[in-house]
């Protein structure tokens, strides 16, 4: 079974809006969605995850796989009015240190051997990006990551039917 999947990442990033003292919700969703309203019952500040991207790529010698998710999250918060500047300005903020508070605990994760995440989240794939107005008049940044591990791709004919 592989390490690194769907539901482990799910899983993981519901933990961190858990974890997290200033997160108060979590939200799966798509980018179809973006243009509508946003969900009732969603506590804010929220995460909102998106699924994740791969892309398999083999050391210089082609002797090991290694298999690249991109992950891809909003932290979200409603601002009220469209011109109010200062709730938009307290937001990105706020927002901005739980952002630096998940990449640091990424990078303890990454050095910790007992975790899943050890030697696996390179700091240089963090970054984030502004977004908003979107939903109703929510702000925050988009937070961009990378997880790189080894994926055995060791062909096992037990699981076809040729």
């Amino acid at each position: 079974m592989r390490q690194i999947t769907h539901k482990p990442i799910v899983d993981f990033h519901k933990g961190i809006q858990v974890a997290h003292k200033q997160l108060n919700g979590f939200y799966r969703f798509n980018w179809n969605e973006i243009n509508g309203k946003f969900r009732s019952g969603i506590a804010t500040p929220a995460l909102l995850l998106e699924s994740h991207s791969a892309a398999l790529n083999t050391n210089s010698n082609n002797t090991a796989t290694f298999n690249g998710r991109s992950i891809s999250f909003l932290l979200l918060d409603f601002t009220g009015k469209a011109d109010s500047y200062d709730k938009q300005d307290q937001v990105l903020d706020a927002l901005e240190n739980v952002t630096i508070d998940i990449a640091s605990y990424l990078k303890k994760l990454n050095g910790d051997r007992n975790s899943w995440l050890f030697g696996k989240f390179d700091t240089s794939s963090f970054s984030y990006e502004k977004v908003g107005p979107i939903f109703d008049n929510m702000y925050g940044w988009n937070v961009l990551y990378t997880l790189k591990n080894h994926e055995d791709l060791t062909f096992s004919p037990e699981k076809w039917a040729f």
